[in-house]
């Protein structure tokens, strides 16, 4: 787990001249503790890191699966994004996606499949269950045409998707495997349907979308994103 550092941040005034801190790191810590017991939930200082990434990754996921909704719930994510993102900034820990970064990852994923899919091809909405990536849901390419014998044509019939876990000093990249399943909506409209791919080994416990551009390699045939 991470251990704070007692080192001071640097505070500017108005001009942008520095200025004495007033608090350490660790201090700012603890009132970000403090913030939540006032909700009944209790974290050690070791795990605030990790608990604000794990609330960033939930709301990155549910905007994604409620983002053309034009109501509360959208506006509450895009502000949750923002403010972890901005918290995990003066706390010192490693970066977290804004609602922007989310959008980005998106698009990249929808132009790796429009690639990958060719001339002849269309667009299908798709949701994630299981994993990391459980209930997102995004726009994807796939040719008209099937894949492989015996597969239906729709969207890619395999998704790689990065991840990371641990805390911002022990951060650890890997990716996650999902296969569509091989029949069509049920009801018209409806999305394709993404499961953890059996062949491949689970994700690791703990880890978590990783949807920031630095780290996010961009997607191949399959729709790697």
């Amino acid at each position: 787990m991470s251990t704070m550092p007692k080192l001071p941040v640097q505070f500017y005034d108005t001009r942008g001249v520095p200025t004495s801190p007033s608090m350490s790191r660790e201090h700012m810590v603890d009132l970000t503790r403090a913030a939540y017991e006032r909700s009944n939930v209790y974290l050690d200082r070791d795990i605030v890191d990790i608990h604000l990434a794990e609330v960033a990754d939930q709301a990155a996921c549910s905007l994604l699966r409620d983002r053309w909704k034009h109501d509360f719930p959208v506006a509450a994510y895009t502000e949750l994004l923002a403010t972890v993102s901005a918290l995990r900034s003066i706390l010192g820990y490693a970066q977290s996606p804004t609602a922007g970064d989310v959008s980005a990852w998106a698009r990249r994923l929808w132009e790796s499949s429009a690639a990958a899919a060719g001339d002849d091809k269309d667009f299908h909405e798709v949701q994630i269950h299981e994993g990391p990536y459980n209930e997102v849901v995004v726009v994807l390419w796939g040719p008209k045409t099937p894949q492989a014998p015996g597969m239906l044509a729709g969207p890619p019939l395999t998704l790689e998707l990065a991840t990371e876990r641990g805390d911002s000093e022990n951060l650890e990249y890997g990716t996650v495997h999902y296969k569509r399943l091989n029949r069509r909506p049920a009801q018209a409209g409806a999305p394709w349907e993404y499961w953890l791919d059996s062949e491949h080994p689970r994700p690791a416990e703990g880890a978590r979308p990783h949807m920031l551009a630095a780290q996010t390699n961009r997607a191949g045939k399959g729709g790697r994103a």
